[in-house]
């Protein structure tokens, strides 16, 4: 059951997360981007289609992990839960930082709204991505590219039709990580709703100044 509100954040009692969906009623979820800041990148999420959405859904890519809050669940709490479970690891609060909410009101579909308060965290991570443990990493997720902050910040700003990144391939049959380097990210790969909601580039922009330890 997902804890839902008003458009003013007061709490208006609870739902079932399908039904908060088809009616498009406003709930909060966290949404987290990994970074390495000695090597300025950030870490983007692909998966795989899925059937709790109902419609088509091309292959994007999207920040590194998000999820609902569920119950009586703290947005931290809810965070890191949903790290543990999407892409296996373990965080402290000590790795996040805040970098404010975005405000998400679309309809990728008839029967699927979203209307989500959505609380941006940039994740801390002084690991590679070919470190995660391909056993804990949710079977949805299929891989995880890694790109420069800024080689976003162009594909976000439109400055460049595609920019080159690391995909780490979960190939799960066997067990195994694969490396692909020099892969090409378009902007049709992003979602078309990063181009329009500012709210979005302010956010990278934010994580950014976090890297470079712009106060």
């Amino acid at each position: 059951m997902l804890r839902i509100y008003d458009l003013e954040m007061n709490e208006q009692g609870s739902e079932d997360k399908k039904i908060v969906h088809q009616k498009g009623l406003w709930h909060k979820v966290f949404t987290g981007i990994m970074y390495n800041k000695a090597e300025r990148s950030l870490y983007l999420q692909t998966i795989f289609p899925k059937q709790s959405y109902g419609f088509e859904r091309p292959d994007y890519v999207d920040f590194t992990v998000g999820g609902h809050i569920e119950g009586d669940e703290s947005i931290l709490e809810g965070g890191i839960r949903e790290l543990k479970e999407e892409i296996g690891r373990t965080v402290t609060n000590e790795q996040l930082t805040f970098l404010g909410i975005r405000v998400c009101n679309c309809n990728p579909a008839t029967d699927y709204k979203i209307r989500e308060f959505q609380y941006f965290f940039g994740i801390e991570s002084h690991n590679e991505a070919d470190d995660f443990d391909i056993n804990l990493v949710d079977k949805e997720v299929k891989s995880i590219i890694k790109l420069k902050v800024d080689d976003f910040l162009r594909l976000l700003n439109k400055d460049a039709f595609e920019v080159e990144g690391t995909e780490f391939v979960f190939d799960r049959e066997n067990k195994e990580i694969m490396v692909n380097k020099g892969v090409n990210i378009a902007q049709e790969r992003i979602i078309p709703d990063y181009f329009t909601d500012k709210s979005i580039l302010e956010k990278v922009l934010s994580l950014k100044a976090v890297m470079e330890d712009i106060k």
